[in-house]
């Protein structure tokens, strides 16, 4: 667990020795801003999910003690370790109340501090995995029923994924998934979803490049969980928005068995599986190109990709509309050509099947007699004109 700090001090030097004396990533924290004055230290506050604050009093634009006022009544404020000078006693004595730990007199003892640092962590482990549970029944209970979760949460934006496993099962090993999403940078909550279904929410603490970063995250997801589909709700500001995400996220993997990607987004949809004309406006035109293709080896993703809609859509499609399937469509197609060629040429049946598309001699009148109930011979016989 990596834990945010913010660092606040009006004088330079000590601004430098609070970042460079104490070891930080020994204990696993992460400074994620050091300012010079209270103002700029609130706006980071509010950009940034920090748990852990070190503050001078005396800052410019706003003091130490007059930003933890501000942040007190905030659902999960960091917890703050104050730094003052002598003349200070009073105004550090104040901060103890908006949810400081400790205060420091200057010249500071590091030693001491990184100490009392330590006993910061351990508080804020134990308070991060008692709101951390606490949060995640709040997704749950917003995802399923629409609550609206009791608290003020808009800093913060997320996105739902649903994760199919085919393989999964009662009982199914989620190691590779948990250790997938452990690694986002960010909070996380994940929840069975029936039988092969996972639902995946994760938080962002900035928007910016939020949609680009949930895709990175879901295209490397399915090389990592072998066999998955994940499919991308959208980007949503606020816990109590999370069921818009989930709902879009569930819809997106209705449409997983239409086509091969691994990773569903809105903008895929749009794209793939909105089809170029109707549908039957695309049928037509793939009876067209059959028509004019039918003596090549032609494959259902070579018309699929000539209408402009995936495989698994114009399959199902394409037999919707025409009653068979593509194979027997393109069977029919070939033999009725055949049939032509046999009675008004006399072309030998090996260079006929060639003309429609089998390389095959002996396949080519095992498909003619199964569809004609003749071999091409007693066709020809039959129906050849004199």
């Amino acid at each position: 667990m990596k834990y945010k700090v913010v660092i606040a001090d009006d004088e330079p030097l000590i601004l430098k020795n609070l970042q460079g004396i104490i070891d930080w990533k020994s204990l696993d924290c992460e400074i994620v801003a050091a300012v010079k004055n209270g103002r700029e230290l609130l706006e980071k506050l509010q950009r940034y999910s920090v748990d852990l604050l070190l503050t001078d009093i005396s800052m410019p634009e706003m003091s130490g003690v007059e930003v933890l006022k501000e942040i007190y009544n905030w659902p999960s404020p960091p917890l703050s370790i104050l730094l003052s000078g002598y003349d200070e006693f009073s105004y550090a004595r104040e901060g103890l109340k908006y949810n400081a730990l400790d205060y420091f007199l200057k010249p500071i003892d590091y030693d001491e501090l990184e100490n009392c640092i330590n006993k910061a962590l351990l508080t804020i482990k134990e308070r991060k995995e008692h709101f951390y549970e606490q949060k995640k029944q709040w997704v749950y209970d917003q995802v399923t029923s629409g609550l609206e979760v009791p608290m003020r949460e808009t800093r913060h934006s997320y996105a739902a994924i649903m994760i199919l496993h085919p393989d999964s099962s009662e009982g199914y090993d989620l190691g590779s998934l948990r250790t997938y999403l452990s690694g986002w940078e960010w909070e996380h909550f994940l929840y069975p979803w029936g039988e092969k279904n996972f639902l995946a929410v994760l938080q962002f603490d900035e928007e910016e490049d939020a949609e680009r970063k949930v895709t990175e995250f879901a295209e490397n997801g399915v090389e990592v969980v072998e066999d998955s589909v994940w499919a991308i709700g959208s980007v949503v500001k606020g816990m109590n928005s999370c069921k818009k995400s989930a709902d879009e996220a569930k819809d997106l993997l209705a449409l997983a068995s239409f086509t091969d990607e691994k990773v569903i987004t809105k903008e895929l949809v749009e794209r793939i599986y909105t089809p170029k004309a109707s549908v039957s406006e695309s049928v037509n035109q793939a009876i067209t190109y059959i028509k004019n293709h039918f003596h090549e080896d032609l494959s259902i993703e070579q018309v699929a990709e000539h209408v402009g809609i995936s495989v698994s859509y114009f399959s199902q499609l394409f037999k919707q509309k025409e009653g068979i399937t593509f194979l027997e469509y393109i069977r029919k197609e070939r033999v009725k050509h055949a049939c032509t060629f046999l009675r008004n040429s006399n072309l030998e049946t090996y260079r006929i099947a060639e003309k429609v598309g089998y390389t095959d001699q002996r396949y080519f009148s095992q498909v003619f007699k199964k569809t004609m109930s003749m071999t091409p011979s007693q066709y020809r016989k039959q129906n050849q004109k004199n």
